[in-house]
């Protein structure tokens, strides 16, 4: 199937969703770099390593917990708690929203859309995410790493928002720029779309062959709550 190019004329049909996933970093916000600040910052300060910007790129998408494995599985607590403490300190400085978003989740919370965030990142840090940035009073549910037995590219986390949020996979439309949000779907039975307009690797994106390919987020609305 050839992904739909355009959201803004093609609307999911009588399949309607009724909640709306989405990943977190990348498409809900702007974080490419606080990340990879944060990671380097716990590198050099538990390790005295100092990573490229690319090295600190490992594994990007798994979670933060798999990323400091594969760096220093001895270390990993101690790395974990250096990273979460520098990028609570930077988030305000270092993150953003991308725009059209706050748009985006108003529009499908008045079209009655119920909407859930699916992320690698610990709970914890994803709520405290979308309170800083002012995302929360969209947001029904969020699942993060450690909410189901296993990460995306799993099902496990798009099951569990979508058993918190009463809505069958039928009735949902996932939306990441991320290769594992698009297979967590297909492995969910979800619909999936494609978000450009936060992805690092577009390319790889759009091999996963999503259901709906998405530009900005005024195409996911006039996708999921059309007219």
């Amino acid at each position: 199937m050839t992904p739909a190019s355009f959201a803004s004329t093609t609307d999911l049909g009588p399949g309607a969703p009724r909640a709306v996933l989405f990943d977190l970093d990348g498409t809900l916000i702007h974080s490419h770099h606080l990340i990879v600040a944060s990671f380097r910052h716990a590198c050099r300060a538990v390790l005295g390593r100092e990573l490229s910007e690319a090295d600190a790129q490992i594994r990007w998408g798994q979670p933060l917990h798999a990323r400091f494995t594969a760096v220093a599985p001895d270390r990993v607590p101690e790395l974990v708690d250096s990273y979460a403490a520098y990028y609570s300190e930077h988030e305000r400085r270092l993150a953003s929203v991308f725009p059209g978003v706050p748009e985006m989740l108003a529009a499908l919370a008045g079209a009655g859309r119920a909407i859930g965030v699916v992320t690698s990142k610990r709970s914890r840090a994803a709520v405290q995410a979308l309170r800083v940035l002012g995302l929360a009073r969209w947001v029904t549910t969020t699942v993060g790493a450690e909410d189901a037995p296993a990460p995306k590219p799993a099902a496990d986390p798009v099951r569990v928002a979508l058993r918190r949020l009463l809505v069958e996979p039928a009735y949902a439309l996932m939306v990441g720029d991320g290769v594992f949000d698009i297979q967590a779907a297909r492995a969910a039975g979800v619909r999936a779309a494609a978000a450009l307009w936060g992805a690092e690797d577009a390319a790889g994106l759009l091999a996963c062959r999503p259901d709906y390919v998405v530009r900005s987020p005024e195409e996911v609305t006039a996708l999921a709550a059309p007219g």
